[in-house]
């Protein structure tokens, strides 16, 4: 009986990315048989034994430690619908999240379950300490580990482990109330937190729902000092430090047309000393609001930071009447070197058969992928002219659109 023996490795020759790092199961076989030089449908299982989507691990060819211990924070506005999950699993894949915090959630506790299945993978802790369900964290498990260590009605303050660096760091999800009085809560809370934190890495984000200065407002406002004045005092009293941020300054708008239209910068993430100490140079990036009035956050780690990742291959591929000739055309060419190394010249000879196969996949939805595209550029376009109620109604269409078809 032949033994599944697990390999992992980066084509050689090439950095590693989603297309050239490789986790497969190789079969040893007793008879010294060269697999390299076997058939092509010996190499079937092979590959459908790969991972369906790409994943990112940890690891850092420099020798310093991982960037990104935290990945996403965004306001969804409600995760029942399955367009809102789709984005969000979206977001996901294409950036390999490894850590969500998800506010606004609106998901009743009945409903924990089902509505989790998106991402079913992954560890979920549900803050229902107030009536507003108002705050989830979502993880994955074999890359991370965390301890929640505080649950509150506007924050949830926890410990996140970074398996592969023997490194932890701690992070406060947060969702401020809309009432200015009952935000004071939060940053008394956030006053008391800064106090037990000696020199451990620390970031702070999420949903503010307010803003540092008029600077971050546009649009017809309330007087608003007070509460400004509020919050610059909250910062300054933890030591916290605003992150560098990429993209659009306004992560809030309430999609409303003319004079009624306003824009806000209500979400921000914020850092300690020790986190600057540990990574100089991460910044975040604002993202397109996408199904939500609310921009994601996305955090960015260090330009020198090379992360490896698997091997991308969907099990839809072997279903293309390409797959089988092109694997059979491949394998049966010898290659002189080591088993393993002859399997991954051949695996990158694949690659843009593959590339090819998952166009021709891309095609049966295009109309999504179209959608899609349309409502991103309308985004784009109103965030050059704020107040023009041309785009405001046709970015409503657009994310109608992408809706209808997402479904």
């Amino acid at each position: 009986m032949p033994i599944i023996r697990p390999y992992r490795f980066c084509l050689p020759g090439e950095e590693a990315d989603s297309e050239t790092s490789v986790s497969i199961f190789v079969q040893k076989r007793s008879n010294k048989q060269d697999p390299s030089s076997s058939d092509g449908a010996a190499v079937i299982p092979l590959l459908k034994r790969m991972f369906n989507r790409p994943h990112k691990t940890l690891t850092d060819n420099s020798g310093e430690p991982p960037c990104k211990p935290i990945d996403k924070v965004w306001n969804v506005r409600g995760l029942n619908r399955r367009d809102h999950q789709v984005a969000v699993a979206d977001l996901v894949a294409d950036f390999r999240l490894q850590f969500l915090g998800l506010l606004e959630t609106r998901v009743s506790v009945g409903n924990v379950s089902r509505v989790q299945r998106f991402l079913p993978r992954w560890s979920w802790v549900t803050d229902y300490t107030g009536p507003e369900k108002r705050i989830w964290i979502a993880w994955d498990d074999t890359m991370l580990g965390v301890d929640v260590l505080e649950l509150g009605q506007q924050y949830i303050h926890c410990r996140i482990h970074i398996r592969s660096a023997h490194l932890s760091v701690l992070a406060t999800i947060i969702y401020g109330a809309n009432d200015h009085i009952v935000r004071r809560e939060l940053w008394q809370q956030l006053g008391v937190l800064s106090q037990s934190i000696d020199d451990e890495p620390w970031v702070v984000g999420g949903d503010f729902n307010t803003v540092l200065d008029m600077s971050e407002v546009c649009g017809s406002s309330v007087d608003i000092h007070v509460q400004m004045n509020e919050f610059r005092d909250c910062i300054h009293e933890t030591g916290l430090i605003q992150l560098p941020m990429q993209g659009e300054l306004f992560t809030w708008h309430n999609c409303s047309e003319g004079d009624r239209s306003l824009w806000k910068r209500l979400d921000r993430l914020l850092v300690n000393d020790a986190w600057l100490r540990q990574w100089p140079n991460s910044c975040y990036q604002s993202l397109n609001a996408r199904t939500s009035d609310h921009s994601p956050l996305l955090i960015r780690g260090d330009d020198s930071t090379i992360h490896s990742s698997m091997f991308w291959f969907d099990n839809y591929i072997a279903l293309s009447s390409e797959f089988l000739p092109s694997v059979q055309n491949v394998w049966q060419h010898r290659i002189e070197g080591t088993t393993m190394y002859a399997v991954t010249r051949k695996l990158r000879a694949l690659k843009p058969v593959f590339r090819r196969i998952r166009r021709n996949k891309g095609d049966l939805s295009l109309n999504v992928k179209l959608a899609a595209e349309f409502l991103c550029t309308s985004q784009n376009l109103l965030q050059l002219d704020r107040h023009n109620d041309l785009l405001i109604r046709l970015e409503q269409c657009c994310k109608l659109i992408f809706l209808k078809d997402e479904a």
